[in-house]
């Protein structure tokens, strides 16, 4: 975020019960949201619960988090 220029609060939420990633929509950790969007959104029929999440990263391999580009044209977006 310091280097796109944004200067703002992280929350963390920590999703312990299966209730709480239904009420929630959590696809799996880690997720991150920017304005309340995901940065990598889920397919509409996405099952949610506590479950871990990969990411197609942009050469095509899997990985269990997003890449830095991922969360800065995420954060581009959401500047525009």
């Amino acid at each position: 975020m310091a280097e796109e220029g944004i200067d703002t609060e992280i929350d963390i939420v920590k999703v312990e019960t299966d209730e709480q990633a239904q009420r929630l929509c959590f696809v799996g950790s880690p997720t991150i949201l920017i304005d309340g969007q995901d940065i990598d959104p889920p397919p509409p029929d996405a099952y949610y619960a506590l479950t871990c999440r990969a990411f197609r990263l942009e050469d095509g391999r899997i990985s269990p988090l997003p890449s830095p580009d991922m969360i800065r044209r995420a954060l581009k977006l959401r500047k525009t």
